[in-house]
């Protein structure tokens, strides 16, 4: 089915009553999924890897054909939303409402590289950033704490980079180190069944061009089998804006 064809569809469907809980109907479930794989720039197959589908279901919800819960919860997920993004009841916005949201959501997007954080230089670049942000969709709060301590070892390493540290004829031995003691972290989590992306995003602010944020992803493997193979992840730029009166100092 062409875009035009869905879009008609979707346009045409009757009015949800307000302040009712609603599935979101297929056909607009349909779209946005069209639409998040190709600002991915992924194939179908692609998709249905990340998602652990197959390609039929994915040609099928595109096509805004039903399918089951399960199998549009693991494409949210390879999204990176959370499980029920595309089957949950939700009351339902104005459709003009609803079209804004979704430009104004989309139109923020940035795709930021990742990869595996498994290497001295993915760690010396995340420190370098003057930010983190940490993306962890589905990690329940028992990981809290390993992830609060990797946030610790970034947070020291930024100061080991930064120009405040002393230098010394151990310098460049002393950070290795700290590089092996951050990935011992990652290391950790990923033992614990989790999956660490990591990655840097220009972000400029009013009065510091050069900012940039680091993002880590960290996803369950059993939710997310997929995570692992990912490349890139889509991030809404606003998340990393500082506010007004700290970004003009």
């Amino acid at each position: 089915m062409a875009t035009k064809d869905l879009l008609d569809r979707l346009t045409n469907l009757p009015e949800r009553e307000a302040n009712t809980p609603t599935v979101p109907p297929i056909e607009l479930v349909a779209f946005v999924v069209r639409w998040n794989r190709g600002l991915r720039q992924w194939k179908a197959t692609t998709l249905a890897e990340f998602a652990r589908v197959s390609v039929s279901t994915v040609e099928r919800v595109e096509r805004g054909e039903r399918v089951s819960g399960d199998a549009l919860d693991r494409i949210a997920q390879a999204f990176g939303y959370d499980p029920g993004y595309f089957t949950a009841p939700r009351v339902p916005l104005p459709r003009e409402e609803a079209a804004a949201s979704m430009v104004e959501q989309f139109s923020n997007l940035e795709i930021v590289p990742v990869a595996a954080m498994k290497t001295h230089r993915a760690v010396r670049e995340a420190a370098r950033c003057h930010a983190y942000l940490i993306h962890r969709p589905g990690v329940p709060a028992v990981y809290d704490a390993e992830i609060e301590a990797l946030q610790e070892w970034l947070d020291f390493g930024a100061f080991i980079l930064s120009d405040i540290a002393d230098r010394g004829p151990a310098e460049e031995s002393g950070r290795r180190d700290l590089y092996d003691r951050i990935l011992g972290s990652v290391a950790e989590l990923e033992r614990r069944g989790l999956t660490v992306l990591s990655g840097v995003m220009a972000a400029p602010q009013d009065g510091i061009p050069d900012w940039k944020v680091a993002v880590i992803s960290i996803t369950p493997k059993t939710a997310d089998p997929g995570a692992v193979k990912r490349r890139h992840l889509m991030v809404d730029r606003r998340v990393a804006a500082l506010p007004k009166r700290a970004a003009a100092k």
